[in-house]
């Protein structure tokens, strides 16, 4: 397979414009980039069950609630304060935290496309606003 140079690229051989051209700045272009969404939501799901099982396991250590994670056992089925929901409290703060991290992701995504979307629209239509006046 031959691979084609930028001059074929374009229509009617035209050239595209080179890389160090482009008038967006790097940073404007980070800014707006997508959030990806299974990262986040690992990130979030490892920070979330690694926070609900340390405060299990500091409560299971000094043995006295001095906050009532037990009250967790509504949301969470089988969690308690013990060592078996030190680990059953990982599993659930590592589920909630990928939903939490992954919906926030995909909102953020939306967010920004539909943003960009309307800016960008706004901008062709004040691009073309005149279009029948020099008709």
């Amino acid at each position: 397979m031959r691979l084609r140079s930028e001059s074929e690229i374009g229509s009617g051989g035209g050239r595209l414009p080179p890389v160090k051209e482009n008038p967006v700045p790097d940073p404007l272009l980070r800014a707006f980039a997508p959030m990806h969404r299974t990262a986040m939501g690992v990130a979030w799901g490892v920070v979330g069950g690694g926070l609900l099982a340390l405060a299990s396991l500091v409560l299971v250590l000094r043995g006295k609630d001095i906050v009532d994670l037990g009250l967790l056992a509504q949301f969470f089925a089988g969690y308690s304060v013990s060592w078996s929901g030190v680990f059953i409290g990982l599993l659930w703060g590592f589920g909630v935290g990928f939903a939490l991290g992954y919906g926030f992701a995909f909102a953020r995504n939306a967010a920004v496309w539909i943003w960009l979307t309307v800016i960008r629209s706004r901008a062709e239509m004040d691009q073309y606003s005149d279009f029948l006046d020099h008709l």
